[in-house]
């Protein structure tokens, strides 16, 4: 595929590439597109799929003859930029029409989001020292050696309420970037989640945001923050998972399986098995920071 690409990078993990395709490719999709639609559009006096392309070409038109025909282009030149410049993305592009002339050159924005990354790694393993130097000794758990004068309980509670200093601590203190385009799809799609559910037990968005004594700018900043957070903790979960190289090992799968009622629930559980291995590494690295 013919075509001339400008990258360039964008703050926080994010390309943006403009594409000039020459008309010489506009055509080939544009073939490619009435061969498509040839198999499914009907033509009077034709068995469909039969009719020659020529009178599907008149009876489908050339506005609609051109959607697809861009659609087409936009998926193989995507595809070929990921494969030219070795792109990684995160999620699907955001893609801009610039020019479409009838005729002449196509101009494509293509903006990419890069997977987030982490600019400061919070120093953990210090704050694990002053969390317990901060906490009266009667709320420090040692482990190993409280057990024996500790109700399991206060032990547990002890344990969890370090681990929370400790991680909420190392996240203030970490620093994450993540492209505008990630944010942007993640709010609007926890946006109409909320609204969806406020619609579903009858208020209007309106009274919702009144209740919350919040302003739609205002729900959409707390939210926005809050989907940031959320990739901080996972991303600052998965670093710390790496650098003490806390791995999740088959009978930690095996005590999931073993739950299971049946053969059939057993299948479903072992068809899951990535999430459960994301879970139980999540919960040891928590477990981790609990015990420095």
């Amino acid at each position: 595929m013919k075509f001339t690409d400008k990258v360039e990078k964008q703050p926080k993990q994010t390309l943006k590439i403009e594409v000039i395709l020459p008309w010489s490719e506009v055509e080939i999709a544009k073939k490619k597109a009435l061969s498509e639609l040839a198999k499914t559009t009907e033509v009077k006096g034709f068995r469909k799929g039969k009719a020659p392309e020529k009178l599907v070409a008149e009876a489908v038109g050339e506005q609609p003859l051109l959607e697809e025909a861009s659609r087409h282009l936009l998926t193989d030149c995507y595809n070929e930029l990921i494969k030219k410049h070795s792109f990684k993305p995160f999620i699907d592009p955001k893609i801009t029409l610039l020019k479409a002339p009838n005729g002449g050159d196509w101009e494509f924005r293509f903006e990419i989001a890069e997977a987030p990354v982490l600019t400061k790694v919070a120093d953990y393993k210090k704050m694990a020292k002053e969390v317990v130097a901060n906490l009266k000794k009667d709320e420090i758990w040692v482990p190993g050696k409280d057990e024996q004068k500790a109700p399991p309980e206060k032990a547990k509670d002890s344990k969890n309420k370090k681990m929370q200093l400790v991680f909420d601590k190392a996240m203030s203190e970490s620093e994450i970037e993540i492209s505008p385009l990630i944010l942007e799809m993640e709010v609007s799609r926890r946006l109409v989640s909320i609204y969806d559910e406020v619609k579903q037990l009858g208020l209007s968005v309106e009274q919702y945001l009144q209740s919350k004594k919040l302003t739609a700018e205002q729900l959409r900043a707390k939210t926005q923050a809050e989907i940031s957070d959320l990739y901080k903790s996972e991303f600052l979960l998965d670093k710390i998972s790496d650098a003490e190289k806390i791995v999740v090992e088959d009978k930690d799968l095996d005590e999931i399986f073993k739950t299971a009622k049946d053969e059939k629930e057993k299948e479903t559980l072992k068809s899951n098995a990535y999430l459960y291995s994301r879970l139980i590494r999540k919960q040891k690295t928590l477990d981790f920071l609990a015990n420095l």
